[in-house]
């Protein structure tokens, strides 16, 4: 591919503020190739009418004439909102403060984005179903609705409290809130439902209440209710409430896993839950309290869990199943130990129905685009002789804050500095029309310099060569981040796409959309070692969500070995292909993987952790020489594992703890352990999945203890996927 220098003239009334070149200042220009575009969510993101800030006043006018409205950098508060059907207002990449917003009854398809309603409030308005609206990359803003209709809407990177009252009329169903964070107040979750026109399907995949100063949720009245990814910090942080922090009365099914989180600091210490529901499910219960509490009814199912509870008073009519409870390798039913097959068969109705439940849809399987890449094979050869245009970004970021790069190639000699300050970065027209270039492949395209509880921003481009793409160390002082969105930036050809290097903590973050392809490692971090348990040798990624990523033939797909535990960090709707391994992780609490896909990996493993879990993923086509996952506990649930490859492997030094729940296993799931070798031995539970190799475990429910399983529920099992599900 050849690339011609042309000297680009613009309407100054609308660029000449940033986009004014001297001789040598011109970006390069991609020629249009065949079949090189943005990604489809850039293409509708670009195509919206651009709002220039002088005429933010017009903002609803602007809505309802062209349906689409963009933004650019700035204030845009001042005028309230009313977004109607498949009306769209997309935030700049550095997140628009704006007034309240009212998303009218009987709205379809509404899109708000990277906005930041701080101390606002989004309003559902009662009347008309609300339907397959997307609220993505809200900050500091109140979502209410009283006695509304709400059907299949996605609340995607939402921060800040979830409040919905159908107590009296109205429903929520099928509603998706992937990764949900709120920090103070109170409340920050209530989902109130009636018996006369039921709430269901709705389901919380990686939440993160932080230190609320009274009662943290208010749930009542659901059919169902699902969290997948669970931390809660500080509730009743300064003695405002008095409730358990998941507060749940009137409920039909309640699942919950990976629960973490704590309450030692809080001036009122209340239990973690406090559930009255028909049939309750917990998957990696790491957190408890000796006052958690269940009703007397409520059918309680725990694998893989900790500590214990207490029933409300009265007549205990719900069973306690307990699989691995507390370590200890055994099932038991109300307090007794199954050694062998149950054979009461009313016991055994009672909990094949509470286990197999109802079969609904899965989530969907992700889409993925095949990545732009508009400088082709020859890129390295094409590059030679090209002007260094460091100087140029480097000044715009100095004097705009934000560079704002209009289509083209730039390409750079040497790093690009950017300040963690929440002011400054760099955005572009698009992964397919924006590219910063490398000159040499000796140095970071970008490093961060200092900065504490702060972010940069990042989006809408492609970075190509260099060493890394994006440099985060202590070389430039203290870095901490938090609340960082990056959206739409597609890293190439480098050892690593982001390196953290032993830099102090990397919190509550949203890492969207990100292409990594043709990097040694493409997400790294490598912390201080060894941690002294202070915060000058802290170094963590906490709360992180990789979420509609892309890992292509890198080498590791991500590596974060954690000396400080990393926590609750999560990988959804994201493609793993081809490479040596897919996640190498080490020192982590409930790290996991929803909906996601991994295959053609050729190393020993495809993931190695200490502790991991996998929600509604599909691993194919891959020849690892060793096992598909290397780690000490796995929690499986409504997974396809297609590889003949064993699915495990044996660890020295530790026992192995296997919790697969309604999926389906190819391999040989009896891991082999060698004897005399330093192995800790096998301990599983199996609940309704079908192991190809393995026939006779396909059953209700298994238990292996110490290599030997048993069967307790000698029921053919039907697996299919029961937490990421519609209704």
């Amino acid at each position: 591919m050849k690339h011609l220098i042309y000297f680009l003239f613009f309407s100054t009334a609308v660029f000449s503020q940033n986009y004014q070149y001297a001789l040598d200042e011109a970006p390069v220009k991609t020629p249009e190739t065949p079949g090189v575009n943005n990604q489809l969510e850039e293409i509708e993101y670009f195509k919206a009418y651009l709002l220039p800030i002088t005429q933010k006043a017009t903002i609803q006018s602007a809505l309802d004439k062209y349906g689409a409205v963009r933004l650019e950098k700035g204030d845009y508060s001042g005028v309230n909102i009313v977004m109607k059907s498949n009306q769209k207002l997309y935030g700049h990449a550095s997140l628009n403060k704006i007034s309240n917003i009212t998303i009218a009854a009987g709205s379809t398809g509404v899109v708000l984005e990277s906005l930041l309603p701080a101390d606002q409030t989004i309003t559902l308005q009662s009347g008309g179903v609300i339907s397959y609206c997307t609220f993505k990359s809200i900050k500091w803003a109140t979502l209410v609705g009283t006695n509304v209709t709400l059907e299949n809407n996605s609340f995607i990177n939402f921060m800040g409290p979830i409040r919905i009252d159908c107590s009296q009329s109205g429903y929520i169903r099928n509603s998706k809130i992937i990764k949900h964070q709120s920090q103070g107040g109170s409340n920050m979750l209530v989902l109130k439902g009636n018996s006369s026109t039921p709430s269901y399907g709705n389901v919380s995949l990686h939440t993160n209440f932080l230190t609320p100063h009274g009662n943290t949720t208010d749930i009542d009245g659901l059919r169902s209710l699902t969290f997948v990814g669970l931390d809660a910090e500080g509730w009743n942080l300064t003695g405002e409430g008095n409730k358990a922090m998941i507060a749940a009365a009137n409920i039909g099914d309640v699942k919950i896993t990976d629960f973490n989180g704590a309450n030692s600091y809080s001036a009122v210490r209340t239990p973690s839950f406090d559930i009255d529901a028909a049939n309750v499910f917990f998957l990696d219960k790491s957190m408890n309290f000796p006052t958690d509490a269940l009703s007397v009814r409520a059918n309680m199912f725990v694998v893989n869990g900790g500590g214990t509870y207490i029933r409300k008073s009265g007549t205990v009519t719900g069973f306690d199943l307990q699989a691995n409870l507390n370590a200890t390798n055994t099932v038991r039913y109300n307090g007794v130990d199954q050694t062998s097959a149950m054979t009461n068969s009313t016991t055994i109705n009672t909990v094949s129905s509470a286990i197999l439940g109802t079969k609904f849809t899965p989530w969907s399987r992700p889409s993925w685009e095949t990545l732009p890449n508009p400088l082709g094979a020859n890129w390295k050869a094409e590059r030679a002789g090209k002007p260094d245009q460091t100087s140029y970004i480097q000044n715009l970021i100095n004097t705009k804050g934000v560079a704002e790069l209009p289509e083209g190639v730039f390409y750079i000699g040497s790093t690009l500095k950017l300040p963690i300050d929440s002011n400054h970065g760099i955005v572009g027209q698009g992964t397919g029309k924006t590219v910063i270039v490398g000159l040499t492949d000796d140095f970071p395209l970008i490093s961060l310099t200092g900065g504490q509880d702060a972010n940069f921003i990042l989006s809408y481009l492609t970075l190509q060569g260099g060493s890394i793409g994006i440099y985060s160390s202590q070389d430039f002082g203290t870095q901490h981040m938090s609340y960082q969105n990056i959206k739409f930036v597609v890293f190439r050809n480098q050892n690593y796409g982001i390196q953290l290097k032993q830099i102090r903590g990397f919190d509550n973050n949203f890492l969207d959309n990100l292409g990594f392809v043709d990097c040694n490692i493409g997400f790294f971090q490598n912390p201080l070692t060894p941690y002294a348990n202070d915060i000058d040798t802290s170094s963590f990624v906490d709360k992180t969500m990789f979420y509609k990523n892309q890992f292509i033939n890198c080498t590791t797909a991500v590596s974060m070995m954690a000396t400080r535990a990393d926590n609750l960090d999560a990988w959804v709707d994201c493609k793993f292909d081809g490479g040596k391994t897919a996640l190498a992780l080490g020192g982590q609490n409930a790290p996991l993987a929803a909906n996601c896909d991994f295959t053609n990996y050729t190393g020993v493993n495809v993931i190695t952790s200490n502790v991991f879990s996998l929600y509604n993923s599909n691993l194919y086509n891959n020849r690892v020489t060793g096992s598909t996952i290397n780690s000490i506990s796995t929690n499986i649930e409504g997974c396809q594992f297609l590889d003949s490859t064993p699915p495990f492997s044996p660890v020295l030094f530790n026992p192995l703890n296997n919790h697969i729940v309604n999926s389906t296993i190819t391999g040989n799931v009896v891991t082999d352990i060698p004897a005399n070798k330093g192995y800790g031995l096998e301990s599983a539970v199996y609940v309704n999945s079908t192991f190809l190799s393995n026939p006779a475990l396909s059953k209700l429910l298994v238990n292996v203890k110490a290599g030997v399983p048993t069967v307790i529920i000698n029921t053919n099992s039907n697996s299919y996927p029961q937490l990421l599900v519609t209704q």
